[in-house]
Parts: C-alpha cells; sequence; structure tokens
C-alpha cells in the first residue's frame, strides 16, 4: 500500500532522473556499483517524501476525489508513518553506501519543507514551484554524484528539466487540484487567480523551457539535442491543452507534462546508446 500511495508513475520518474544525472558524467560504467546501490537509496527516499505529501494532503486528495490508498482508508496514516520512517532509514543507510546519504538528506528535509508543519510550502504558489524545482535538481545532482563525475550535458539536462519541473510541473499540477487545494486553504497560483490565467502562463512558460532547452544544448551540450527537441514537440502540446482548458479540473496539461518528461528521458536514453556504441 504504501508503494501505491507513492504513486508509482513518479517513482520511475525519479529514478530516470538519478540515473540520467548518472550516466551524462561519462562515468557511470566505471562505477556501476556504486550509481545502482544509490539509485536504490534514492527511490527509498522519493517514496518516503510522497507518502509523507499523502499523510499531510488528505484534506485537499479526498477534495480532488483521490483513490489513493491514504485519502480513500485503505492505508492508515499511523501505518503510513512507520512506512515513512522504514523508507528514509533505509534512504540514509544505503545512500551513506553510495556516498550520497547528505544528499539524501538534504532530498528528504525538501519533502518535509514541502508537506510538513508548520509552514509547508505547498500552501504557497512560489515556494511550490521553488521546492519542486529544488527536489529535481537534487536528484540529478545525487545521480551524478554517485558516478563520481560531472560534464556539461549533464548540468544542462539537470538544469532545464528541473526548470521543467518547477516552472511547468507545479502549475500544471495546480491546475487540477484547485477544488480540494481551495477546500484546505492553500494559496496556489490556480486558486488565487483562475485556472485559465494560470493555464496561459503555464503554456508560455512550458515553451519557454523547451526553447531555452534547445538552446543551451546547442551551445553546450549537442548530444542533448534530440531530446530538448522531443521537450519542444511536447511543450507545444501542453500549451494547446492550456490554450483549450474547459471545467473545473482540466487534467490535460499535467499528462502532457508527465508524458513530456519521460519521452524526453526515453529519448536521452536512446541517444546515449547510440552515441556510446558509435
Amino acid at each position: 500500500m504504501g508503494l501505491l500511495e507513492s504513486r508509482p508513475l513518479v517513482q520511475v520518474m525519479f529514478l530516470s532522473r538519478f540515473l540520467a544525472g548518472a550516466a551524462l558524467t561519462g562515468c557511470a560504467g566505471a562505477h556501476l556499483v556504486s550509481v545502482a546501490t544509490g539509485a536504490v537509496a534514492w527511490f527509498a527516499a522519493a517514496v518516503a517524501v510522497y507518502v509523507v505529501n499523502g499523510i499531510m494532503d488528505v484534506a485537499e486528495d479526498r477534495g480532488n476525489g483521490s483513490r489513493r490508498p491514504i485519502a480513500s482508508g485503505r492505508l492508515p496514516r499511523a501505518s503510513a508513518a512507520i512506512f515513512t520512517g522504514c523508507a528514509a532509514a533505509l534512504a540514509l543507510a544505503i545512500g551513506a553506501t553510495a556516498g550520497i546519504a547528505v544528499d539524501a538528506l538534504f532530498f528528504l528535509g525538501l519533502g518535509y519543507l514541502y508537506s510538513g508543519p508548520p509552514r509547508p510550502a505547498k500552501r504557497s504558489g512560489v515556494a511550490t514551484c521553488l521546492v519542486i524545482a529544488a527536489l529535481g535538481l537534487a536528484t540529478f545532482w545525487a545521480g551524478m554524484r554517485a558516478a563520481q563525475g560531472n560534464s556539461a550535458a549533464a548540468v544542462v539536462f539537470g538544469l532545464v528539466m528541473s526548470g521543467w519541473m518547477g516552472l511547468v510541473g507545479a502549475l500544471a499540477k495546480d491546475i487540477t487540484d484547485v477544488p480540494g487545494d481551495a477546500l484546505a486553504g492553500r494559496h496556489t497560483f490556480a486558486v488565487r487567480y483562475g485556472i485559465v490565467p494560470v493555464a496561459r502562463y503555464t503554456a508560455g512558460l512550458a515553451v519557454a523551457v523547451a526553447v531555452a532547452g534547445v538552446t543551451m544544448a546547442a551551445l553546450a551540450a549537442p548530444v542533448l539535442l534530440p531530446s530538448m527537441l522531443v521537450l519542444t514537440v511536447g511543450a507545444c502540446r501542453l500549451a494547446g491543452d492550456c490554450r483549450s482548458v474547459a471545467g473545473e479540473t482540466p487534467r490535460n496539461p499535467y499528462r502532457s507534462f508527465m508524458a513530456s518528461q519521460y519521452a524526453t528521458i526515453t529519448t536521452l536514453g536512446i541517444t546515449l546508446l547510440v552515441h556510446n556504441a558509435i
């Protein structure tokens, strides 16, 4: 139940970000054990962060009609809290063997900062965007640390995709969650300014992030160009979804956001395989 609460599709994405950070250093093969161990630790840390979010977001999730285990009552909050503690402890213990225990602790801290008292970042639109972007940056950085290397490509990809998370994903998710967020007293941009205006800004930001990604790749990391072009296609699709939002809780922009992430990282993986095979 705990793993289901942590949103498996999101966990796969965090794991992919970690591995992308490691792979782009060009050193992952030489430190395969460290990268693999670090990936397990990061998975446990991300699971802990998202289960804490589920514990703290019961009112919002029920207001939004969520069927996840905690909101639906299938997973008691006390049991979820025990599961979270075990996952966090596992992340720190395994992370220590990969040299990323401090990184995992920082990531866990960001997760608590987002969801936990006394002033959770999730209640503010600006704080939400900043923390979500920081969670992405921490993940890419931890992958680089586990691989014990760095590269311009890793830095560029981490910055662009973290911007995609914080500037696009956070707003797209808020658009879908207005009823529950308003019920819980959260002051997200969509609650404060309305779905349609925020959707328009999200469309513009999506295209801006993608264009920045293509530009940075062309200047500093050509190996990223195929993945950045895919992100651009996804951004255009998301922008179209945002311009045609309808109803109280339009979900298409967030779905396009997630699909674009998966397509971009999949393209990166294929590009790196082809590049290394040549």
